[in-house]
């Protein structure tokens, strides 16, 4: 993304270590004659979403907290076929081109079982859901406890093996409306759980889910890390990353597949600085070891301030982050925790 006029979709083959251009939002809008003079696509904030065999993603335009979003026609949904290769406007057959008029949309999740993808709106925090099947969006609205109306909206969510979603958001102007986890259940609505409850009334920001969806991990942005635990289910405050740097953001967290540890970086937006590091974080027993600084991983990275990434791990048991100034060109990096440590003597 440029965060001004488009955004794309690449495809990282880690077999092969290269990085392949699969499509961005305007051409794959111009080929179906659904971009509009003066429409733009600044983001594809979501993190892209595996559904069933394909990729999906969706434009947000506006992520301000503000009415901006009112001036722009609306967010479309776009799917990257792997075996076709192939990347489409999905919005293209729904009514008016676009999935939500006005709408932004910056958080995905996947419910498989029931073939729709959920998506978590920006500035209202207003739910969606796309019926893959029909290819049509349904606005469910948002909790009636929003007492804003505009909220930050959490950046990640999850549906667990029923088919509900969890999803968080944040306005500091009302704390004890958002400092708890949120829900929509396909049968009874949207719901809370005011037992759930989060740090400071931060949205959670990065996360991963294993074994189905039954284990979840999950931090915000100043590394407050959670468990979700389907077996009840439960909800379990594991601690704080311990950075000893304050004005610093939790924007990468690679859980291990087997659940014990989780890999993370500082961001310092929008300042570089000399002292963003890698850590790892015990989800047992809650400590913190600072590994490197991003530097010494490699000196390109020394300029750029803002790493993010989640969920990302290849068949090798490495994890990969993406980082960025927003003026030099993007750096993909992938780490090999354990040889990392053999090479740093960390235990």
């Amino acid at each position: 993304m440029d965060h001004v006029t488009n955004s794309a979709l690449y495809r990282l083959r880690s077999q092969e270590g290269t990085l392949q251009f699969v499509g961005d939002a305007r051409s794959a809008s111009e080929a179906v004659q659904n971009w509009m003079p003066g429409e733009t696509a600044q983001k594809f904030h979501t993190r892209p979403l595996w559904h069933r065999g394909k990729v999906y993603v969706a434009t947000m335009d506006r992520s301000r907290l503000n009415d901006e979003y009112l001036t722009r026609r609306g967010f479309h949904w776009y799917a990257y076929d792997p075996r076709l290769n192939s990347f489409t406007d999905l919005s293209a057959s729904e009514p008016g081109g676009i999935a939500v008029a006005h709408g932004n949309v910056v958080t995905l999740a996947s419910d498989p079982a029931r073939n729709v993808i959920y998506g978590a709106g920006v500035p209202t925090g207003e739910i969606y859901r796309y019926d893959v099947a029909r290819g049509r969006t349904e606005v469910l609205g948002r909790p009636n406890s929003y007492e804003q109306s505009y909220v930050y909206t959490g950046r990640v969510m999850w549906v667990d093996p029923r088919g509900r979603l969890y999803f968080t958001a944040r306005n500091p102007r009302t704390p004890s409306v958002h400092g708890h986890i949120h829900y929509y259940d396909p049968e009874t609505g949207f719901g809370e759980r005011t037992d759930w409850p989060l740090q400071e009334g931060r949205a959670l920001e990065v996360g991963q889910c294993l074994a189905g969806g039954r284990q979840c991990f999950f931090s915000d942005d100043r590394g407050h890390v959670y468990h979700f635990d389907d077996n009840g289910p439960s909800w379990s405050y594991l601690g704080q990353i311990e950075t000893g740097q304050t004005g610093i953001y939790i924007w990468l967290f690679a859980v291990t597949p087997d659940g014990t540890k989780a890999y993370t970086a500082t961001s310092t937006s929008p300042q570089p600085s000399e002292f963003t590091s890698l850590y790892e974080f015990d989800l047992g027993t809650g400590n913190t070891q600072k590994l490197c600084t991003l530097a010494e991983l490699d000196p390109a990275l020394k300029h750029l301030h803002v790493h993010t990434g989640y969920d990302s791990w290849d068949d090798k048991g490495r994890f990969y982050f993406a980082s960025s100034n927003g003026h030099q060109p993007v750096i993909v990096t992938r780490v090999d925790p354990v040889h990392l440590k053999a090479a740093l003597r960390k235990p």
